[in-house]
């Protein structure tokens, strides 16, 4: 009788089957990478990553409906990071012209609790675009459109009105000279019950209209005092560029897809937390702390003590990173 051959898998031969792929894919090979991707997800390694990166190889490929009914089954399982997918569906939706469909699931996200602040005027967008796309449907204005007469109680809705309407006049702020409104706009900033995510889009209005006058600030606890116009934008902050270039030197060539998760990351706890600095002021720290709430979101199996090694921070820093930023995600979400 013969005997069985016992299989034995090669250290970490899933994470280097998942490498090749995002490396095949990064390469245009998409033909490669979505065998690549399938024996990954038969091995069942990565599953929200593998899911992700075959939906970009079958858009790649012009495979739009496969790629379409993929991410659907990522949204309804919630599976990977929901406002990524989410976009990457009306990416897709949008190329099949299948406007309705992209107009019915935007409106249903707004109707629901929570909406990532940097993604609310994006799918604002979009959704006036399907609208005006759609025959039946007459142009929709998103923006709230007040005279000069009626400018007083418009102003009464940043103060009173919804968080909706509070994003909505914001927004349209941005086409206005501001310096007669500044008293409207210093209390808002002064309110510490306004949503800080508000709070840095009027910021961000002061700095492009070069308000350089000392604005008080109440935001997260803390209240500070700076100039509209010095502020720098996340592109220009070194701390930030700092944390974004530790990230590259130990994710990305490794894992593109979960870098540019991180990437977003970074950018919505950047919007909670502007202008306030980030403490401890250590962009290791928070590189780490990124990797760490990014591979619990990516369903990845990577150790605290082995993060700690990568970024030479303790365990504890990396804890106390952590915790910061799922306390300035929840923030990130504005209820409209």
């Amino acid at each position: 009788m013969k005997k069985t051959k016992k299989i034995v898998e090669f250290p970490n031969l899933k994470q280097r089957l998942l490498e090749k792929a995002m490396q095949t894919m990064k390469e245009k090979k998409f033909s490669e990478a979505l065998q690549l991707f399938e024996q990954a997800r038969e091995n069942e390694y990565a599953y929200a990553e593998v899911e992700l990166g075959m939906v970009v190889c079958y858009m790649e490929l012009g495979q739009l409906t496969e790629a379409k009914n993929r991410c659907k089954k990522m949204l309804r399982e919630d599976i990977g990071d929901y406002f990524h997918v989410l976009q990457i569906y009306i990416t897709i939706l949008i190329q099949l012209k299948e406007y309705a469909e992209v107009r019915s699931t935007i409106e249903a996200i707004l109707e629901e609790d929570k909406l990532p602040a940097q993604y609310a005027q994006n799918f604002y967008q979009l959704l006036e675009f399907a609208r005006k796309m759609l025959p039946s449907e007459e142009s929709v204005q998103m923006e709230p459109d007040y005279g000069d007469n009626d400018q007083e109680d418009g102003l009464n809705l940043l103060h009173d009105g919804t968080v909706q309407k509070q994003y909505e006049l914001i927004q349209m702020l941005k086409h206005r000279n501001i310096r007669p409104l500044i008293p409207d706009i210093q209390k808002y900033l002064e309110d510490e019950l306004k949503h800080p995510v508000l709070k840095t889009f009027l910021l961000h209005i002061l700095k492009e209209q070069g308000w350089d006058k000392k604005t008080e600030v109440f935001k997260m606890g803390q209240r500070i005092t700076i100039i509209p116009a010095d502020l720098k934008s996340g592109e220009e902050d070194p701390f930030l560029n700092k944390i974004i270039s530790i990230l590259e030197d130990t994710v990305e060539s490794d894992n593109p897809t979960l870098f540019e998760g991180l990437k977003e990351m970074l950018v919505r706890i950047h919007t909670v937390q502007f202008p306030l600095p980030f403490i401890p002021d250590k962009p290791e720290a928070w590189a780490a702390g990124l990797h760490s709430a990014g591979v619990e979101l990516f369903g990845l199996d990577t150790g605290e003590e082995e993060l700690a090694g990568d970024y030479n921070v303790s365990t504890l820093e990396i804890k106390s990173v952590t915790r910061e930023i799922n306390k300035l995600e929840d923030f990130s979400y504005l209820r409209l």
